[in-house]
């Protein structure tokens, strides 16, 4: 447990965040431990519990992880007078060294707001300079995009991960898998909710294979594309992508 300098429960978009926000490390059997910090107000006591404590977990305010490879988020909860008031949230992931050496390499570019926060984990992020008394401020988009050539059936493989907006979660804040100008995925939610609009809708881990076989032959262009739609709701993480790679159906 944390326990911040002051309270400010009557603010409901006050600003706090965790420090780190993320570890991405390769595995390497070391058990390791980071202290955490909190930056600005969250209105009350913070709690801290792990999707997977065997991968990460918090104990006496430090975030301990390394002794399994896997991927954790570590939810902080704000609390005053029993109730959950706000909530973060904290990547974990700790990966194992993957090569496909026969596949086909991938020279991504982004553009827009797109960035690569460590090597091959790509950010698609929200404007945030600024936020208006709703968290909202403009709407972004962006684009991370590769020119192959596809000599046999292929997949392309990836993990997916991040936090959007709650209200409109599938037709908001959108992330979708092209091919030229045909959409093979999008990576929202299968439909729209409704949720408390101070949180996040949580898009949990997940390893996405996407089936190329129908597109062999040169120079297709791959694309992730990012956009918000609007302007609203900003304050979030937004999605991570890492471990893109082509692998060979079928085996190499």
């Amino acid at each position: 447990m944390v326990n911040p300098t002051s309270q400010s429960p009557e603010m409901p978009f006050s600003y706090w965040n965790l420090r780190p926000r993320e570890i991405v490390e390769l595995y390497n059997a070391t058990s390791k431990s980071v202290p955490l910090a909190l930056l600005g107000d969250p209105g009350g006591e913070v709690v801290f519990t792990s999707t997977n404590p065997g991968v990460a977990t918090v104990d006496g305010g430090l975030l301990r992880y390394g002794t399994n490879p896997g991927a954790a988020v570590i939810i902080a909860e704000a609390t005053n007078e029993g109730q959950v008031i706000s909530r973060r949230y904290m990547q974990v992931d700790i990966f194992r060294s993957i090569t496909t050496p026969s596949a086909p390499t991938l020279d991504w570019q982004p553009s827009g707001y797109v960035e690569l926060v460590d090597d091959g984990m790509w950010h698609f992020r929200y404007f945030d300079e600024w936020y208006d008394s709703n968290d909202g401020n403009i709407r972004v988009t962006g684009e991370l995009s590769s020119v192959v050539t596809l000599d046999r059936d292929y997949s392309l493989v990836f993990e997916v991960w991040g936090q959007i907006e709650s209200v409109h979660s599938h037709s908001h804040d959108t992330l979708e898998v092209w091919i030229d100008d045909e959409c093979l995925r999008r990576l929202s939610p299968d439909v729209d909710t409704f949720g408390d609009p101070r949180f996040p809708y949580v898009v949990a881990r997940d390893e996405i294979r996407i089936d190329l076989s129908g597109y062999t032959g040169p120079q297709w262009t791959l694309r992730f594309k990012w956009d918000t739609q609007d302007e609203t709701l900003q304050r979030f993480d937004g999605w991570y992508v890492s471990n893109l790679r082509l692998e060979a159906n079928g085996g190499a």
